[in-house]
């Protein structure tokens, strides 16, 4: 005779952590950079790229120490999208670390940083 509702098998415990695992992995790595490319459109590979040379950065990791997390946030868009002011967080072993970037579409249609500030906290 078979035995009624054995439960889950122990297979699917190891393919719902799996996939809890890949979730979260995605999320942390690439989910950021996805966010940022359907919201901004051509800025978010600018901005992605200086969060992440800021991250490691001497300069920057002198102060604070080793970063730990990072959050950002966009403050204006125009409705020209030729403007973007854009300010990120890097939360720091010591010390936090804020980054305003001032962005400029170009005439040839290519983003430059204009201005960048760094303000430090502890």
């Amino acid at each position: 005779m078979q035995e009624k509702g054995r439960g889950f098998p122990n297979w699917g415990y190891v393919l719902l952590g799996a996939l809890a695992f890949a979730g979260f992995y995605f999320i942390k790595n690439m989910g950021q950079r996805t966010i940022m490319k359907a919201v901004l459109g051509a800025p978010a590979d600018l901005i992605a790229k200086a969060m992440g040379s800021a991250r490691v950065s001497p300069r920057i990791t002198r102060r604070t120490g080793r970063i730990s997390a990072k959050n950002f946030k966009v403050e204006r868009l125009n409705a020209k999208k030729d403007s973007l002011t854009f300010r990120f967080f890097l939360d720091g072993e010591r010390a936090d670390a804020t980054i305003h970037l001032r962005m400029a579409r170009r005439p040839s249609g290519e983003w430059q940083i204009v201005k960048s500030d760094t303000l430090y906290s502890k």
